[in-house]
């Protein structure tokens, strides 16, 4: 599984976690293609190199009419809930982009709608509205999809001191909406008298993170920084460190750090989403369990089963992580004539585990290695000895047979896709 570690040194913001995670690797020029889908017109894409403190740095920023304003200064510009996910709805992003984004865009309006005690769809974004908002937040949910990311943490959240200037006033620091959003999450004080955490920020990290303030145990393949545009006694970036899940155990109070060996079982948070369906056409679950795996599910199933005065109907569950569960459900009821799906978290058991790709005289093939204390086992994709099946014309057994001969006479490279 390849993770990304979200490090505020300076804080975060929406365009620090893009340039972040551009300056890890993300091809801007991809990025900004996917972001052209999206509805609006008249903004343009700047990116820059910055030194925050000794720091170099990935500086990008939408340079939209209307919307730039010096700091202390607001403009009156911002969206409904509703127009900023059909803004997001009609874009031409790829179907887990879009429900990450709108995603984060409820959690937000959830937010602001407890802070300001009026119904969700009454809500009416002002800063986190405007269309540079939008931007960040659809560009870093593309980036983090070119960069391959499944799982999203972070550091603990730095909080300045002082007041914040915004479009209703002065607002302590942090603002409503965001410690509402940070609700739960450790935090930690800096001293410095500004903003470091922006509300964008904090409702894209609160949607994605799933174990905020905590390192996770991995191999560290990219590293990217994102400037701000302050200049503070500290580097005002956001490090973002891109790479795989190593195959160790984290287990609180095991061994050095917490950490197990490699022989041991993991463990992990799900979450298990279900709805029963009695009126759906049987042509319909191949492209909704499709679109349920595009939003970020881990696993998808149906099941027969009776309901009321004994229909015979289909369970329809996923399994996904607590991140990717809102976008999975939605999906769910989007793409089936679901009425509500229920959730439930649960913990679960894993095996460490790899996929290692191997080059064999067929073509390139990925085999998921599985560990149990001294005992390994070695299973073919599927996917890719079907395609060797069908690009060859042999049976799908020869292959598998053929190829299985092979792995079994040469050594295990060292590199290693950890899932």
């Amino acid at each position: 599984m390849r993770v990304a570690y979200v490090e505020m040194i300076g804080g975060a913001s929406g365009n620090m976690l893009l340039g972040a995670l551009i300056d890890a690797g993300a091809d801007p020029e991809a990025v900004e293609r996917a972001l052209r889908t999206i509805p609006v017109t008249g903004w343009k894409f700047e990116r820059s190199r910055s030194v925050k403190a000794g720091i170099a740095a990935a500086y990008v920023d939408f340079d939209i009419p209307g919307e730039d304003c010096r700091p202390g200064e607001h403009v009156a510009h911002g969206h409904h809930l509703g127009d900023v996910l059909d803004i997001i709805e009609r874009s031409g992003l790829s179907a887990r982009a879009r429900e990450r984004a709108s995603a984060i865009y409820r959690r937000l309006g959830e937010a602001e709608a407890r802070v300001h005690g009026t119904p969700v769809d009454a809500i009416h974004f002002h800063e986190v509205g405007q269309i540079d908002a939008v931007l960040d937040v659809a560009g870093v949910c593309v980036a983090l999809e070119l960069l391959g990311i499944e799982r999203v943490t972070c550091s603990p959240y730095p909080l300045g001191h002082g007041s914040i200037s915004m479009h209703h006033g002065h607002y302590p620091n942090p603002p409503p909406a965001t410690a509402e959003l940070l609700r739960g999450a450790p935090t930690q004080p800096v001293d410095v008298a500004a903003e470091l955490v922006t509300t964008t920020a904090a409702a894209i990290l609160s949607t994605l993170v799933t174990d905020p303030g905590i390192r996770p145990a991995m191999r560290f393949e990219r590293i990217g920084y994102g400037a701000g545009r302050s200049d503070f006694r500290i580097p005002n970036v956001t490090r973002v460190i891109v790479g795989e899940l190593a195959l160790v155990a984290e287990r609180p109070g095991a061994g050095v750090g917490g950490l197990e060996s490699a022989d041991d079982l993991q463990t992990d948070e799900v979450v298990v989403l279900e709805t029963n369906i009695d009126d759906l056409s049987p042509q319909a679950f191949e492209l909704a369990i499709e679109r349920i795996f595009a939003a970020g599910a881990l696993d998808v199933w149906t099941a027969p089963i009776g309901m009321k005065k004994q229909r015979p109907a289909v369970l329809l569950a996923a399994l996904s992580s607590p991140a990717d569960a809102p976008a999975c459900a939605r999906a769910m009821l989007r793409e089936t004539s679901s009425i509500g799906v229920r959730t439930r978290r649960e913990s679960r058991y894993t095996l460490p585990r790899a996929i290692v790709r191997r080059l064999t005289p067929l073509g390139e093939v990925r085999t998921k290695q599985v560990r149990l204390g001294a005992a390994e086992r070695i299973t073919l994709e599927y996917d890719d000895v079907a395609r060797i099946a069908r690009e060859s014309g042999l049976p799908f057994a020869a292959v598998a047979a053929e190829l299985t001969r092979y792995l079994e006479t040469v050594e295990v490279p060292d590199e290693r896709n950890v899932v």
